[in-house]
Order: structure tokens, then C-alpha cells, then sequence
């Protein structure tokens, strides 16, 4: 999913989102999307029962690399409307919450 896209399902339909941050917490720390949940992907497996599989659910990370990979686990556990943030939080052009 492209930034634009995501700042326009946020503005459009953010209740329907859960976007969570695979970067470890200082990452997090520096900035994140306002909505943004923080679970960093070397914990993701462990925390994936706890998010909604009723929601399209939206990673993000600084390049996209981690997100991608949070999404490949995302898929093998059943998720169906997984998404991954296209370049990360570095072609991010919207607000950013510190």
C-alpha cells in the first residue's frame, strides 16, 4: 500500500485499519503514524493472536523490508487483508506522531 493510499483509508476509513510498527521501540520512539501500534517483528510471532483478523491490517517499518516480512508471517497465520506500507516509514508523507 502506497503512503497516499494509507493517509487516504486513514482520513476515509481509519476504523477499519490496524496499522502496527515492526520496528523496535526507539525506532517507534523517533516517529510513527498517529494510529500506529508497536510491535516489534522479532515479537510479532508470539503477538499475532492479538490483533483483529476483522480489520485490514496495515505494517509498517523504516524501508519496508521488516513490514514485508511481518506480512509473509501475518498471511501464514491466516490474516486475509494484509498489507505492507510501500517503503516504509521513510516515503511516509504524512503525520507523524513523536
Amino acid at each position: 500500500m502506497s503512503s497516499t493510499a494509507l493517509q487516504e483509508r486513514l482520513k476515509s476509513d481509519a476504523a477499519s485499519l490496524e496499522i502496527v510498527d515492526v520496528r523496535e521501540p526507539s525506532e517507534f520512539k523517533g516517529g510513527h503514524i498517529a494510529k500506529a501500534k508497536n510491535i516489534p517483528l522479532g515479537t510479532l510471532d508470539r503477538m499475532l493472536s492479538e490483533l483483529p483478523k476483522d480489520k485490514d491490517v496495515v505494517f509498517v517499518c523504516r524501508s519496508g523490508a521488516r513490514s514485508s516480512m511481518a506480512a509473509r508471517k501475518a498471511q501464514k497465520s491466516g490474516f486475509k487483508a494484509i498489507y505492507n506500507l510501500t517503503g516504509g516509514m521513510s516515503s511516509w508523507s504524512g503525520p507523524v506522531k513523536k
